[in-house]
């Protein structure tokens, strides 16, 4: 399996990762999953779905944390495979399960979750508007839509976002926090639900410049590698070295936010009287 150069050398970052099995994160990592396990009350009665589920870390690490049940879909074949594994090794098997899915096409009824969870990967969906009328038609109304997105916060060189476009298989946008709060609140079929804006934090990248090497190395420190031949192994631990340098100079000029979306009944009155926190 992708043993030879042209292959190798054709990999976006979403198939690398399935080989390297890399745990793929959230923006935020365990830290964003225990901000939104506090802040949706997600605890053991929640049923929470996945957006994108990749190699598993959310949702295995939610379950573990709160003991909810979570489903998690994906598009890759061999993400899910990873996950299922992940799973089991974690104790949670019972809790979580991992389908192939679209995350414009959700294999389950109205209103079957109590949480859906998007991080960033409706970045990557054409129509972004479809992918959430369906995260939310599969949406309790009470129920909370978690969406972590990556935008930023200055303007990145051209050439930048091209190298990142490239990695990912999709063209990058340079979308500010306001594009997504917008693209959620705009896409709720307004006639049926409303859903409003409950909790924001948002957050700045570190750079990672002198960590790269030392990461890349403990990422292809893992058993199931020894599988390829040295040469292979070596085309494969370039390739994600060079994805790293290049996510990493891309976030220098970028943030996230966790961003949790009520769905209601009716639209709320607007506050007048906020506040802010004494320092």
């Amino acid at each position: 399996m992708f043993m030879n150069s042209f292959n190798i050398d054709e990999l976006d970052y979403s198939k690398l990762v399935s080989i390297v099995k890399e745990r793929n994160r959230p923006s935020g990592g365990i830290k964003t999953v225990h901000e939104v396990a506090v802040n949706a009350f997600v605890d053991s009665s929640k049923k929470m779905l996945e957006i994108g589920s990749n190699t598993g870390f959310t949702s295995v690490n939610m379950s573990l944390l709160t003991g909810c049940d979570v489903t998690g879909i994906d598009i890759n074949q061999g993400s899910v495979d990873e996950s299922i594994a992940y799973a089991k090794r974690n104790g949670v098997e019972k809790n979580t399960k991992f389908q192939v899915a679209s995350a414009t096409e959700i294999p389950f009824d109205d209103k079957y979750f109590d949480i859906v969870w998007s991080s960033n990967v409706t970045s990557f969906i054409d129509d972004k508007s479809a992918a959430i009328r369906e995260y939310l038609r599969v949406l309790k109304v009470g129920g909370i839509l978690v969406v972590v997105p990556i935008y930023y916060h200055s303007e990145p060189p051209a050439d930048v976002i091209r190298s990142v476009s490239k990695a990912i298989g999709a063209e990058v946008k340079v979308w500010d926090e306001k594009f997504w709060i917008d693209q959620v609140q705009k896409s709720a079929p307004q006639d049926e639900n409303f859903v409003q804006l409950i909790y924001k934090s948002s957050y700045r990248y570190d750079d990672k410049s002198d960590s790269v090497s030392s990461y890349v190395d403990e990422i292809f420190n893992k058993e199931h590698l020894i599988a390829y031949s040295d040469e292979a192994k070596m085309m494969l631990k370039n390739r994600y070295a060079k994805y790293m340098d290049i996510f990493n100079t891309n976030l220098q000029y970028a943030q996230y936010s966790v961003l949790l979306f009520q769905k209601r009944n009716e639209a709320e009155e607007v506050e007048l009287f906020t506040t802010k926190k004494n320092n």
